[in-house]
């Protein structure tokens, strides 16, 4: 069970490293070559096209959080029903996805139209969308199997393939100047490759029995998952809709760009999770609760550790980053260090609570936890809209930091009260630690000169204050949690 645990935490921190190289590189072209606009509006409407994930209704999560047991106990018949349910379910979210995207294609034709014409906004929405249509026709069933049986891997794997792949072909169609609709139809078609090769592998290791029609009750409390769902999707989502809609595609461009790197660093926490997700739910079927606590104790040193490192240093190199990268992109000024400073702040603490959502969610606490999300919903969208309009970009940062921080103080909360029944100190122990690391960090980074004209010089003085930031904090992480970090090293 160990094993899987460190080569799906392996296998994915590989992945990140490629996605974030290819997270940097794509976007870059696409501004360059197609202008603000037009990387505004792919942002857009992939933003766009994601809130179809709210039709998963958290079910997805439920479902893994069910297979956990049946995998551990190999009762290939329930596994089977619950797999048999779960694809009956996606297969009515890919309908579902048809109409969503021609209700795109409308609305992007005539609420849009004064910034490209109907044509050019349908024929790009459809090269996106094919993507996301096999994703939930042919392939979520079987990531969510294979991520529930501990191998995170293979999917990951066949992504890293696809990633590379996309890289190299997008990369030639981009110096070969095809229409952004073309590049983006070739990058949909590459992603099929993944539903293909995990169908494949699916059908090769496990007995799946095909069942038309499951028991309706198959999958319980299916709908118990909803609110943290929406949630999530939300908090992800909310700040490019509300621009989207009350903004214009410049500042959603501007909005992107910062928030790629972020998104890369919170990507690969949450894919790390994953792991220790399917590890906890696990450990929680076999009533381990000891060795439960004592590696969850572990796992939040490690989260907040690094997220305190990686997002302080972040908050100090992002906006001289921001101004290479969009050197030569003159129709817009992307320099903004308010809203870089709240847009970091609110990746670090969504990050900071990701070992308490996912604890939660292994023991399938959806329902006892779901009035957090809902709050945090409305903290987000009403803040967004209202403070919009007054602050622009840096108004939806400041939403979506107080939603954030809410739940996840109340998350932290919760595991006061159950699952592992611990004293809630702990965590403002880890808070406390987290804003010193943050003071040592700030002083660390007045000896360099961070410039925003030379990538290869801001990349040294970013890797120097990062090294010094990172054996800082090793220093007071020891000072405070030497068990836990000594425990931690033994494994390397």
């Amino acid at each position: 069970m160990k094993k899987k645990l460190y080569v799906n935490t392996i296998v994915s921190l590989f992945y990140q490293i490629f996605n974030v190289i290819v997270g940097l590189v794509l976007p870059r072209l696409f501004l360059i070559s197609y202008g603000s606009k037009v990387n505004g509006l792919i942002q857009s409407i992939t933003q766009m096209l994601s809130i179809i994930t709210l039709m998963d209704l958290g079910v997805g999560a439920v479902v893994q959080a069910s297979l956990y047991k049946p995998l551990v106990e190999k009762d290939n018949d329930q596994v089977s029903i619950l797999y048999s349910s779960a694809k009956k379910y996606f297969k009515i979210i890919a309908r579902i996805l048809v109409v969503y995207i021609f209700l795109l294609m409308l609305f992007y034709s005539y609420f849009k139209s004064n910034d490209f014409n109907w044509f050019f906004s349908c024929t790009l929405i459809f090269s996106i969308s094919i993507s996301s249509f096999a994703q939930y026709y042919f392939s979520i069933c079987n990531s969510i199997l294979l991520n529930a049986d501990q191998k995170i891997y293979v999917p990951t794997f066949i992504n890293l393939i696809t990633l590379i792949l996309n890289a190299i072909i997008t990369i030639c169609l981009i110096n070969f100047e095809f229409s952004i609709q073309y590049v983006k139809l070739m990058s949909s078609l590459i992603f099929l490759i993944r539903p293909i090769c995990l169908s494949y592998y699916v059908n090769k290791k496990y007995q799946i029995k095909v069942i038309k029609n499951p028991p309706k009750n198959a999958i319980k409390n299916k709908w118990s998952g909803l609110t943290q769902h929406i949630a999530t999707v939300l908090t992800t989502s909310i700040d490019s809709m509300v621009l989207t809609f009350l903004s214009t595609f410049q500042s959603v461009s501007i909005y992107n760009i910062y928030v790629m790197p972020l998104n890369a660093i919170r990507t690969l926490l949450e894919t790390l999770t994953m792991s220790y997700k399917s590890y906890f739910g696990n450990l929680i079927a076999l009533e381990d609760n000891n060795k439960l606590e004592k590696e969850f104790n572990k796992y939040e040193t490690i989260v907040h550790f690094f997220t305190v490192v990686i997002f302080g240093v972040i908050s100090i190199v992002l906006v001289p980053f921001v101004s290479i990268y969009t050197q030569g992109v003159n129709d817009t000024n992307y320099e903004n260090y308010l809203f870089s400073y709240l847009i970091t702040l609110s990746y670090a603490i969504y990050s900071l609570r990701l070992p308490y959502t996912t604890l939660i969610f292994s023991a399938g606490k959806f329902r006892e936890t779901q009035i957090y999300s809902i709050i945090e919903c409305i903290i987000n969208i009403v803040l967004s809209v209202l403070l919009v309009n007054f602050f622009g970009i840096i108004g939806v940062a400041i939403a979506t930091c107080i939603a954030v921080g809410y739940r996840t103080i109340l998350s932290a909360y919760y595991l006061k009260k159950d699952i592992i029944k611990r004293n809630f100190t702990i965590f403002i122990k880890h808070i406390v630690v987290d804003v010193v690391c943050v003071f040592f960090i700030i002083i660390v980074s007045t000896f360099f000169q961070i410039n925003n004209y030379n990538l290869i010089l801001w990349f040294i003085n970013s890797l120097s204050v990062f090294l010094l930031s990172l054996i800082v904090c090793i220093v007071i992480h020891i000072l405070f949690y030497k068990e836990e970090i000594l425990e931690i090293l033994k494994k390397f």
